[in-house]
């Protein structure tokens, strides 16, 4: 891990993920359709877990990557065709094992927020199927990019056993 990246906790987000809406995209209401929503917030995910150096590369060097365990989505407001729209991420939580992260759809221009996604991943052992404690260096340089500007409850919003929103 290049411990000399830029940070992408509160001052200095990751990138933003920006893609236009096509009509492949829409549904019968002529807006963005759910099912593409997770799709965008899917390529958020990666976009920020490669910034935060736990993505592909990580899976691919290391044998180890992150498996989903729960999410919670709101949805806003419309995206229509032809709209510019941004995957905004942070990352909100880590524990010994899962971070929590935030993804927000917004429109391009003027910021409207069209959906949140909040979800909780746990890091696991790709050759044992299991899940994993981060390593020492892994779990700095996570916990160095954490946004402590929202809510630090690994679970906050989220449908999770009790016992698993503890570190």
């Amino acid at each position: 891990m290049d411990h000399n990246v830029k940070k992408i906790g509160k001052d200095r987000p990751a990138a933003p993920l920006e893609r236009r809406i096509i009509p492949a995209w829409t549904d019968y209401n002529g807006h963005l359709n759910v099912t593409w929503i997770a799709h965008l917030f899917d390529l958020g995910t990666d976009n920020l877990l490669d910034a935060l150096q736990i993505g592909g590369a990580y899976a691919a060097g290391t044998g180890c990557s992150t498996f989903a365990l729960g999410a919670h989505v709101s949805y806003l407001s419309e995206a229509r065709v032809g709209d510019d729209v941004e995957v905004h991420s942070t990352l909100a939580g880590v524990d010994a094992k899962r971070i929590k992260y935030r993804h927000e759809l917004k429109a391009s221009v003027g910021g409207r927020v069209i959906a949140v996604l909040e979800q909780v991943s746990m890091h696991v052992d790709l050759k044992e199927r299991r899940s994993k404690p981060w390593p020492a260096e892994v779990k700095a340089a996570l916990m160095d990019n954490l946004d402590t500007t929202g809510p630090a409850d690994l679970c906050d919003g989220l449908p999770l056993k009790p016992e698993m929103c503890h570190d």
